[in-house]
């Protein structure tokens, strides 16, 4: 062949044998590639059904996601996963690959408002009926289950009041009506595996703790091979699949969240103690400590701590505000899972737009506060925290 002319050679993609792998990186690389080459025919073929590995277009997948997916399904105990766009882009391909019009789902009360929005809302336009049952008790759930329910939609650790759901109850009634069993594991990487409970399915919104650093939006679902493969066409038909980048970040999050969630566990459970004998605070909710309603079940179903979320009720609005300008160095973003220290304020945010009744119901109030704990030195948090909850004494003297 004659020697390509420069217009050429800059238009053409580079001849890998210049690049051998015969030393591979010990960090994955990024593949940032939308189509793979192909062969010929045949190998397309095998690709398409399954009787050869490879990727051809990067919605239907690629490198990075194929390295998270596997390393998520053994952390989870699954036997795949699926990454998405987003958390609730998992939770979109969940339902869609599952679930028709006629079918019934039962969500658990006080699930993540965008959850019962697409449930309740979206899906109820395409047929599909919903009812809300008391998560933390199994009982409820039987009253509530239907002939038609093929889903039943819990959190391991509820938003904000760090409520638990009793899993192994709640996955045999669901399997007794021959419904399946999903769990929000968002909360509780590393300290719940809900497989290991009887769930059939779990969700994570990797942009909290297993990306752990707030530069990364993704989500992921754990299941059954056969459905999440399922889950998989769902997602490339309806475009909720994820890019090459934001896998790439989550990778690099999950190498350490062992530590950090040693860590922020440990800071948890000790701010924990030191708020809830605050005079300034009301209440305290955290699954660590011994006065909380569902402590026994989170001994028996949390491993490693109890979670890094502490939520606080400091009476009303103005009291919340307060304490909120009054930190220095806790920001208030509406999210949750990063290194540093993190809160949110339910009331003008996650749950905005629920009702007061939807409020009373799940205990939320305008004083309550959400605090996400990160993996700072104990007592630099607890130093910035008491001066703000002190902040109200101290302009009442003045």
């Amino acid at each position: 062949m004659p020697r390509p002319r420069r217009e050429t050679i800059c238009a053409r993609p580079p001849d890998l044998r210049h690049a051998p792998l015969d030393t591979p990186p010990l960090a994955p690389p990024i593949v940032l590639t939308s189509v793979f080459q192909v062969a010929g025919l045949d190998q397309i073929d095998a690709i398409q059904e399954g009787r050869a590995t490879g990727h051809f277009y990067a919605r239907d997948g690629h490198p990075n996601r194929a390295m998270l997916e596997g390393k998520v399904a053994a952390l989870e105990g699954a036997e795949a996963a699926l990454a998405c766009a987003s958390g609730m882009g998992a939770e979109s391909a969940l339902v869609l690959a599952l679930l028709r019009s006629g079918d019934h789902v039962a969500l658990s009360d006080g699930l993540y408002g965008r959850t019962v929005t697409l449930v309740a809302q979206e899906l109820a336009r395409f047929g599909v009926r919903s009812s809300v049952f008391e998560g933390t008790r199994p009982e409820d759930l039987r009253e509530h289950i239907e002939s038609t329910t093929r889903l039943v939609l819990v959190e391991t650790i509820s938003n904000p009041l760090t409520r638990l759901a009793d899993l192994d109850a709640l996955a045999a009634i669901a399997h007794e009506h021959g419904a399946a069993l999903a769990v929000d594991n968002t909360f509780a990487p590393l300290l719940c595996r809900p497989i290991d409970h009887g769930a059939d399915l779990v969700v994570h919104s990797a942009t909290k703790l297993i990306g752990g650093h707030s530069d990364v939006t993704l989500g992921l679902l754990c299941g059954r091979r056969a459905f999440i493969e399922r889950a998989a066409h769902v997602a490339s038909t309806f475009g909720m699949t994820s890019n090459p980048f934001e896998c790439w970040l989550t990778m690099r999050g999950l190498t350490t969240l062992a530590l950090r969630s040693e860590r922020a566990n440990a800071n948890a459970l000790e701010l924990a103690r030191r708020l809830g004998e605050h005079p300034n605070v009301l209440a305290t909710h955290y699954p660590g400590l011994p006065g909380h309603p569902d402590h026994a079940l989170a001994k028996r179903l949390l491993t490693n701590g109890g979670g890094t979320i502490v939520t606080i009720d400091l009476g009303g609005r103005d009291e919340a505000d307060r304490f909120i300008r009054g930190l220095k160095h806790v920001p208030f973003a509406p999210s949750l899972g990063d290194v540093s220290t993190s809160l949110s304020h339910p009331a003008t945010t996650s749950h905005r737009a629920q009702t007061p009744e939807q409020w009373a119901r799940q205990g939320i109030t305008p004083g309550l506060v959400r605090l996400s704990i990160g993996i700072e030195d104990v007592e630099d948090l607890w130093q910035d925290m008491d001066m703000a909850l002190r902040l109200g004494d101290l302009e009442s003297r003045a």
